[in-house]
């Protein structure tokens, strides 16, 4: 799971024979985006991986 911040509006359909559509929208950013959508998010060009902060604790 990786976090996404979104440039476009993108549909991603996790199974091709069923009906289920996941809509992530421009602008926002997601936390625990499964690593497939990641790819189709990356790969369409729709939005980027964010790297996590290091913490200085």
């Amino acid at each position: 799971m990786k976090t996404v911040t979104m440039m476009r509006d993108y549909s991603y359909r996790p199974f091709k024979r069923k009906p289920v559509i996941v809509q992530y929208l421009g602008g926002a950013t997601y936390d625990r985006v499964p690593e497939a959508a990641v790819r189709s998010i990356v790969g369409a060009g729709a939005g980027y991986v964010v790297e996590p902060q290091a913490t200085n604790e």
